[in-house]
């Protein structure tokens, strides 16, 4: 990569950083400078548009995007901007024209939802505008959304009413009734209009509103911290759960945004402030219309749509949208309108996320509580209250209060529907309401000054959720038992308290630990993968991860396992734990002589490393793999394209440079193999390795003789070592090879330079250059 590039990459990835913190005249200023370097760049112009209409610098954003458009005359983006713009200036007909343009070059590329949004738009600047609402109407009819057609063809009604042809506004009316027999009104309407009494004026199409800006978001995102809350709920881990989860979706919209806008080449993108999946399976044909969904979801959200902004957001899902965000976003909304067990559904899918998990299981507990479900609902506020209390500790203390909390939910099976409910009641109200964390913040220091010495306690038993003495004890002895190798004891021990405590988990690890030290591995194994699967049920994601680890490390053969712990990581964005668990399979796989298998898990965890923010390294050791594997099963052309992606990432690479030089040979592509070898000579000589240069090229020349593209550059290593006649030697084989392949004019040149060496038979090589030259 050149200097230049790299400062244009800076640029943008520091335009787009201010740019997300609503720095936009830092984004301009950044923008602006990545233009400087790269005049005429599809991103980086489409970026200042953005940033200049953001800062409602109107008519230098106006110019922007028009020179963005004239620069890719078939991208529809840079349009419906300039439409966006001359509406904020009111020129509204010039708006509606752009509009209009842009909804013809979105159905050249066959793409019918993005021109209804646009002729949505001119019918919401201009309701009467007939052309316009009958192409919507008609439009809707061919694609089956009969109720939206049946709207339009009312508002085309309603329009040739108003101009006084009303035979023709009838025919509307019968066309809508025929699609939706008996539909109220449109047998209004149709009544009215024989009656001769004039239909309501059209309104803009239904569930259209203004397009949707960056700062709509943010604004929203804000007012949640700074209005006066009425309801204890609203700024609660719950709530603030979903503004961080409306963040990130937000962050999808923008990032795709430029990336529609652009030729595919630019550099950085909003991926780096957010962390996305998407169904890879779906993502080549459905993301388009994935991400308009969710465009609107979101902009019927911050607009407090709250029946629209499920819809399209279950319509983004089905689009192929896969993202805890999303399910986390849906489930609150679905929750605020009173539908438990499907908000319960998408909630549930959200456990796990860093981000995502405090505020989940706080709103499936108060979900719980509302169907009186007091164990469940007391499980799931306590691991609310197990992951906020983590916050409190330092991280090497979570280990052992993660353990004292799983002993606090297995003594809860000891309790009665009061115990339950005195910790239901607590623990909501410890975590409800804007002075959540302050009250964190508070029992942490409490508990720290009633404990003596480095006792840790939860706060959980300060909440008066007791009955753990009993379950630390036994485990204490339990332990004990197992560190001086008497399994027998410990697993009586364990018996006998598995009778008090039958749900506690950590008590079955370690009767699963047990079994297996005792011989039992088939036991054992057994009782882990059913401990995994429960904590997977239960929500518990992270623990679920480390049985399945567990699992792994006693066997690590057990593939299935292996998948399922990569799948969990993933869930948690612990992406290069799951990139280094889909290398550890791969080399599995490898040493199985199951190929197919190794490449296509190699293949995933690229995607992974392509779609999250890790280092190159990752990608790099990914790639690597694959490379090696097309070498041994031959596919030439697949490693060579391997190898290639390796040198972008990573130019200096001398192992792939290699195998480029070596795979382009083999395939007879002695151009791309020659530059390919300019590249790693070059660095070889620059960091002062000139020997192991002409030692490279000594050796290509004997495995690939008569490739003028290695003599050449031999002869030249030669001649500059001082090794004139090994030199000579070179420039003759060239010449022959030259003149075979009837070459005059270059084998000339190569004569002459052997001339001009003086070598001992020179007057030879007179006369063949005056034979050359005699024939030419």
């Amino acid at each position: 990569m050149t200097e230049r590039q790299e400062l244009f990459e800076e640029s943008m990835r520091l335009g787009h950083s201010a740019a997300w913190d609503l720095q936009w005249d830092r984004a301009i200023e950044f923008y602006r400078k990545a233009l400087a370097l790269k005049a005429d760049h599809p991103g980086a112009l489409t970026s200042l548009g953005l940033a200049l209409l953001e800062s409602e610098k109107y008519q230098e954003a106006l110019e922007v995007y028009q020179h963005a458009a004239k620069l890719a005359p078939d991208d529809p983006v840079p349009v419906e901007k300039t439409s966006e713009i001359l509406e904020l200036i009111d020129q509204i007909d010039s708006a509606v024209t752009q509009r209009t343009a842009a909804a013809e070059l979105h159905l050249k590329r066959r793409d019918a939802d993005k021109a209804i949004d646009n002729w949505s738009q001119i019918a919401r600047m201009v309701p009467s505008d007939l052309n316009t609402r009958t192409k919507l109407a008609v439009t809707f009819e061919r694609l089956g959304r009969k109720r939206e057609a049946v709207y339009e063809y009312l508002s085309v009604a309603s329009i040739l009413q108003t101009d006084g042809k009303v035979d023709r506004a009838i025919d509307a009316a019968e066309r809508a009734l025929r699609m939706i027999p008996g539909e109220k009104e449109a047998a209004r309407a149709l009544r009215f209009l024989q009656q001769g009494k004039p239909l309501p004026p059209p309104v803009e199409p239904r569930g259209t509103t203004a397009p949707l800006r960056m700062d709509q978001v943010k604004d929203y995102l804000k007012a949640d911290d700074v209005e006066e809350i009425d309801d204890s709920q609203q700024a609660d881990p719950e709530m603030t759960a979903q503004s961080r989860a409306l963040t990130i979706l937000a962050g999808l919209i923008f990032e795709e945004s430029e990336g529609e806008n652009g030729n595919g080449s630019s550099p950085i993108d909003m991926a780096e402030l957010t962390k996305s999946r998407i169904s890879q399976e779906r993502k080549s044909v459905g993301q388009p219309q994935m991400l308009r969904y969710l465009g609107q979801a979101i902009d019927h959200q911050t607009h407090e749509n709250t029946p629209q902004a499920i819809k399209q957001y279950e319509s983004a899902i089905k689009a192929g949208l896969d993202h805890p965000a999303a399910f986390y976003n849906l489930g609150i909304l679905l929750k605020i309108q009173g539908d438990q067990d499907q908000a319960a559904k998408y909630l549930t899918q959200s456990l796990g996320h860093p981000d995502l998990d405090l505020g989940a299981n706080l709103a499936l507990g108060r979900l719980a509580r509302m169907r009186d479900d007091l164990p469940e609902a007391a499980r799931l506020l306590l691991q609310a209250l197990r992951h906020a209390d983590t916050l409190s500790v330092d991280e090497n203390q979570s280990g052992d209060l993660n353990q004292l909390y799983d002993t606090i939910m297995a003594s809860m099976s000891e309790g009665d529907d009061e115990t339950l409910s005195q910790i239901v009641e607590n623990t909501l109200s410890f975590l409800s309401g804007p002075e959540w964390l302050e009250r964190l913040r508070t029992a942490r220091r409490q508990l720290e000054g009633e404990s003596e010495g480095a006792v840790l306690v939860p706060i959980a038993e300060m909440l008066a959720v007791g009955g753990t003495e009993r379950i630390l004890q036994a485990i204490g002895r339990i332990d004990d038992l197992v560190q001086n190798k008497n399994y027998e004891v410990a697993m009586e021990e364990a018996m006998l308290a598995l009778d008090h405590i039958p749900g506690y988990l950590g008590l079955h690890l370690r009767m699963a630990e047990i079994m297996i030290r005792q011989g039992n591995t088939t036991g054992g194994m057994t009782k882990l993968r059913t401990i995994a699967r429960t904590h997977r049920v239960r929500g518990e994601i992270s623990a679920a991860s480390n049985v399945y680890a567990r699992i792994i490390r006693h066997s690590p053969i057990d593939i299935a396992a292996r998948n399922q712990l990569i799948n969990l990581l993933a869930q948690q964005d612990r992406t290069e734990e799951a990139l280094k668990q889909y290398l550890d399979l791969a080399e599995l796989y490898r040493q199985m002589a199951e190929i197919d298998s190794a490449r296509s898990t190699l293949d995933q965890a690229y995607k992974l490393s392509k779609r999250s923010p890790v280092s190159r390294e990752w990608t790099l050791k990914t790639l690597d793999m694959m490379g090696d594997i097309d070498l041994s099963r031959l596919d030439l052309r697949q490693a060579l394209q391997i190898f290639e992606d390796i040198c972008k990432i990573d130019p200096q690479n001398e192992k792939a440079r290699s195998h480029l030089i070596d795979l382009n040979l083999r395939l007879g592509q002695e151009e791309q193999a020659a530059s390919s070898l300019d590249i790693h000579l070059d660095h070889l000589v620059q960091s002062n390795h000139a020997q192991e240069a002409l030692t490279l090229l000594e050796d290509l020349a004997r495995e690939y003789p008569g490739k003028q593209a290695l003599h050449s550059r031999l002869a030249e290593a030669y001649r500059a070592a001082g090794r004139t006649a090994d030199a000579i030697a070179q420039y003759d084989a060239l010449g022959e090879i030259q003149l075979d392949a009837g070459q005059t004019k270059d084998a000339i040149a190569t004569i002459q330079t052997i001339v001009d060496l003086n070598p001992p038979n020179i007057e030879g090589y007179h006369d063949l250059l005056r034979n050359l030259h005699d024939n030419a």
